[in-house]
C-alpha cells in the first residue's frame, strides 16, 4: 500500500513541478527581472525535499489508514492503539515540517552569505515557491482525510 501512495503522490508532485516550471519560463519571458537565475535549482531543491519529507510522513500514514481493530481487544484498547499511531503520523509530520523549515533556511543563509547579487529576487523567489509547495502538501495530505 505504501508504494502505491507514494507512486500516486509522486505522480502528483511531478505534474504539479511541470506547471510550475512552465509558469516559471513564461514569466522569465514576460518578466524576466522578477525571476532568479537560480529559481529552476529552487525547484529542484522543493520538489526533492518535498518528496523526501511526504514518503517519510507517508511510512506512517499507510500504518494508521491500514489499520484494523483487534477483535481480542476491548474497544478503549483499540482506541488506545489507535491514538498511538495518530500521535505518531503527527510526530512525523512535524518533524518533517521542522527539518525542512530549517533546511531551508540553511539554504537562505548560506545564499545571502555567498551571494549578494540578486538576494532579494531570489529571496522572494524562494518564498513563493515555500508558500506554493506548502500549499500543494496540505491539499494532498487533506484528501485521504476527506476520504
Amino acid at each position: 500500500m505504501l508504494k502505491q501512495l507514494f507512486v500516486k503522490y509522486l505522480r502528483k508532485i511531478l505534474i504539479f513541478t511541470v506547471f510550475v516550471l512552465v509558469a516559471q519560463i513564461v514569466l522569465r519571458h514576460f518578466f524576466p527581472q522578477i525571476i532568479s537565475p537560480y529559481a529552476s535549482f529552487l525547484v529542484l531543491l522543493f520538489l526533492t525535499v518535498t518528496t523526501v519529507s511526504h514518503l517519510f510522513v507517508l511510512k506512517t500514514d499507510a500504518k494508521r489508514l491500514e489499520y484494523t481493530p483487534d477483535p481480542s481487544k476491548t474497544k478503549e484498547e483499540q482506541m488506545r492503539d489507535l491514538m498511538k499511531i495518530e500521535r505518531k503520523f503527527i510526530s512525523n509530520y512535524f518533524l518533517s515540517t521542522t527539518v525542512k523549515l530549517l533546511l531551508f533556511l540553511v539554504v537562505l543563509l548560506l545564499y545571502m552569505l555567498l551571494c549578494k547579487k540578486n538576494m532579494m529576487i531570489f529571496i522572494v523567489n524562494f518564498f513563493v515557491l515555500y508558500l506554493v509547495y506548502s500549499a500543494f502538501e496540505i491539499v494532498v495530505l487533506k484528501k485521504p482525510i476527506k476520504k
